[in-house]
C-alpha cells in the first residue's frame, strides 16, 4: 500500500513539474524566449521583449510576465503559469522559481522549480 502511494505522489510532481516547465518557442520576430541548458541566452532580447534574466540550477532563463499575472484562479488551467494556492491567484511570471503550493484538478500539491 505504501509503495502504491509513493508510486501516486510521485506520478503526480511528474505531471506538475512538466506542467510548469511551460516554454515559449518564439517571441517576436520569431527569435527563442528562452535556452535550453548549455545555450546562451540573449539578455538583451529577454528584456526587449518584457523579460527580465533570473539565475536557477539550469542556468539563466528569461522570467516572463504573465497576462493574467494576479487574476483570480482555482487550477492551473485557469492560469498561463501556476495557480499558486496560498493567494488563489495566477503567478506574476514564468518561470516562477522556488517552492509553491499550487492548485491543480481540484487539490494542492507542492512543487520547486530550480
Amino acid at each position: 500500500m505504501t509503495a502504491v502511494l509513493r508510486h501516486g505522489a510521485l506520478g503526480l510532481f511528474a505531471v506538475l513539474a512538466l506542467a510548469a516547465c511551460q516554454l515559449e518557442t518564439t517571441g517576436a520576430g520569431g527569435a527563442p524566449n528562452t535556452s535550453p541548458r548549455g545555450a546562451a541566452l540573449d539578455s538583451a532580447a529577454c528584456e526587449a521583449g518584457g523579460g527580465t534574466v533570473v539565475f536557477g540550477l539550469a542556468g539563466p532563463q528569461c522570467a516572463r510576465p504573465q497576462p493574467d499575472a494576479g487574476k483570480a484562479c482555482t487550477s492551473n488551467s485557469d492560469c498561463a503559469g501556476l495557480c499558486l494556492a496560498k493567494t488563489q491567484s495566477c503567478a506574476p511570471v514564468t518561470p516562477f522559481f522556488g517552492c509553491h503550493e499550487v492548485l491543480a484538478n481540484g487539490s494542492v500539491a507542492t512543487i520547486c522549480i530550480d
